[in-house]
């Protein structure tokens, strides 16, 4: 741009149009915070309006139910808030090793709360039912399934890529408890009288590491961002 005195400078206002969207990134995590706190509200409380079990029976099982559009809601919710979570830990912890695979894994997890959300559940009463369900029970069940390993997995390699960034590094012994809770309980799923309390609880703490997340995020955006924009702007008037 040239000014009045003849000098030439770089193009600020659109330099600053062009900064990378750190100044959005907090927006992804509140919006994760919310999708899991209406996900665990659905499945702790949904309960208590309807005709399944809190101990008993599997969350997904509440869209069979009295209010099940609330659950299926709370999918979609949770689902988009998850995506634009891990999009935001992508961008937070590019360059650092572990950075896209616990992203990508993350994001799986998001985009299979939307899955189950379109393929509801079948009726499980019994184990006899486990291996008879129907193709969207199937779908619905295998879903759920890779969902829940892949953001354990996500959590493992995402705990691992904190420890080697001082800015992530406060998140790492919170990030390996919650971690290691969550793997416990994917070994005690199984089908049987506390079937839904096991999920609930595997849930919840899945809920949790990405809540915890999320609510760190906005630190480490608010560190990035300044000295994005200084090189940013040192890129664009070179």
């Amino acid at each position: 741009m040239l000014a009045d005195n003849g000098c030439i400078y770089a193009p600020i206002s659109r330099a600053t149009e062009e900064l990378p969207p750190m100044r959005s990134l907090p927006k992804f995590a509140v919006f994760a915070v919310a999708g899991q706190v209406v996900l665990l509200a659905s499945a702790w409380l949904l309960p208590l309006a309807s005709e399944y079990r809190l101990v008993g029976d599997n969350i997904s099982g509440l869209t069979l139910g009295r209010y099940g559009f609330v659950l299926t809601l709370a999918f979609v919710i949770s689902g988009l808030g998850v995506l634009g979570l891990a999009y935001a830990i992508r961008q937070l912890t590019a360059g650092i090793q572990g950075s896209w695979v616990g992203s990508v894994l993350i994001a799986i997890y998001g985009l299979g709360a939307l899955v189950v959300a379109i393929f509801p559940t079948d009726r499980i009463d019994s184990k006899a039912d486990v291996w008879s369900q129907s193709t969207t029970g199937w779908i619905h069940s295998l879903t759920a399934f890779v969902a829940y390993l892949s953001v354990i997995i996500g959590m493992i390699v995402l705990t691992w890529t904190y420890a080697r960034d001082p800015r992530w590094r406060s998140l790492v012994l919170g990030s390996a408890l919650l971690t290691g809770a969550a793997l416990a309980l994917l070994f005690v799923q199984m089908e049987g009288p506390w079937v839904g309390l096991m999920q609930r609880l595997l849930t919840t703490a899945i809920s949790g590491w990405l809540i915890v997340v999320a609510l760190h995020i906005r630190t480490v955006a608010e560190q990035v961002e300044p000295s994005a924009a200084r090189n940013h702007l040192s890129e664009t008037s070179s």
